[in-house]
């Protein structure tokens, strides 16, 4: 009898535990979907993301929209370039100290030369191989007291192309770029799995099939050489055009009136353009409700990750991000500030592809701005002082 009461006590014990984890699991989901910050319930499902593009946009520039989606977002829908050579991807090693150690002057310099020597062989002569990769896009605004004509224009836009990512708890305005940002990220990440997400703006043009292509190549490195990094946090990608030496705006619209921590902005990728690992995402999704956002959202990415040791920061002078476009050249793969001509211009093949070197739109030739290559081995004062030939 004995026996018998302790194996009922023990069966009882059982099903409490049990029933106690699935209680608890679905108290913790619950709590979760209640604390997304962007609020997006329910996105339509799709196989797993190799790339996922986050595009900024605004209700109104539906033009914008049209012309992207019938250019650059076409590109690399099938893969048809050459493998891009692994010998040429830079993995970073970490340091004695536990620091990931980025590329020096000369090796961004020897880099930007090999690709140009790939590129132009690879238009020339050799032949591709056909891939078939996901990529999945979305363009992302905010619907908050939003008019219900321009939402009824939202909503069929969406049912004709399915690439909106409207966001039900922002407000379309300027000063919530960086929360559009959380929120757009938040809900791609909760919602797919991909492994890398492609930031930009809607008028930024973006030769996808290369980007891609050399996309492509580091993951399958950064793969193989996995076990290289045993006992450290493998490397996640932050890739752009990086400034370390910006002021403080306490002017104009960019101005920063929460920013109080310096009086320079903490080294960043530019917003018109930048690539970030799944890792990141997943840490910026993870402390949404906690992340100070701050005027600039590129300026905020760059603050968020800033104690982070597994953050690669790979400065490329490929990406024209900068508040201003730079003369146009033919390596050149992420190009801001562009309006649909423009796009329908590169998409077509006369600017920015072979031998071209032209501006693409009208600029004081006094004023254009010299790519620099980044000097991670100096302060940030002194970061971009070495100019690209």
């Amino acid at each position: 009898m004995r026996r018998m009461n302790n194996l009922i006590t023990l069966f009882t014990a059982m099903i409490a535990f049990f029933f106690g984890c699935f209680l608890s699991n679905m108290l913790n989901n619950a709590e979760k979907c209640l604390t997304h910050k962007s609020g997006v319930s329910h996105m339509e499902p799709h196989p797993d993301i190799f790339l996922m593009i986050l595009i900024i946009t605004a209700p109104q520039n539906v033009n914008r929209r049209m012309v992207m989606r019938q250019t650059w977002l076409r590109l690399g829908q099938p893969l048809e370039l050459t493998y891009y050579p692994e010998n040429l991807i830079y993995l970073p090693k970490y340091s004695d100290t536990g620091h990931l150690q980025m590329e020096t002057v000369a090796d961004q310099a020897n880099r930007l030369t090999a690709f140009l020597h790939w590129h132009d062989n690879n238009l020339n002569n050799a032949e591709p191989a056909r891939r078939f990769v996901q990529v999945k896009h979305f363009f992302a605004i905010g619907t908050v007291d939003m008019p219900a004509g321009l939402r009824a224009e939202l909503d069929r836009e969406q049912k004709l192309y399915g690439d909106m990512l409207l966001l039900p708890r922002l407000k379309e305005n300027f000063e919530n770029l960086t929360e559009k940002m959380l929120h757009s990220i938040e809900a791609l990440t909760n919602h797919y799995e991909f492994s890398y997400l492609l930031k930009t703006d809607d008028d930024t043009y973006v030769k996808l099939d290369i980007l891609q292509n050399e996309l492509i190549s580091y993951d399958r490195k950064l793969v193989r050489k996995t076990p290289e990094y045993v006992g450290q946090p493998l490397p996640a990608l932050y890739w752009g055009y990086f400034y370390g030496r910006a002021n403080v705006k306490t002017k104009g619209k960019w101005r920063d009136i929460n920013y109080h921590l310096s009086t320079h902005y903490i080294t960043y990728a530019m917003g018109g353009g930048y690539v970030i690992s799944r890792k990141i995402c997943e840490h910026i999704a993870t402390n949404a409700q906690t992340l100070s956002a701050f005027t600039n959202e590129d300026i905020s990415l760059g603050l968020w990750l800033a104690p982070q040791r597994f953050v690669y920061r790979r400065h490329d002078p490929r990406f024209d991000t900068q508040y201003k476009p730079r003369k146009c050249r033919r390596y050149h793969i992420v190009l801001h500030k562009l309006n649909e001509e423009d796009m329908q211009q590169i998409y077509d093949g006369s600017v920015c592809i072979k031998g071209g070197e032209q501006d693409v739109n009208e600029n004081d030739q006094n004023t254009i701005l010299r790519p620099y290559y980044y000097d991670w081995t100096k302060s940030a004062d002194k970061c971009c002082d070495t100019f690209v030939n």
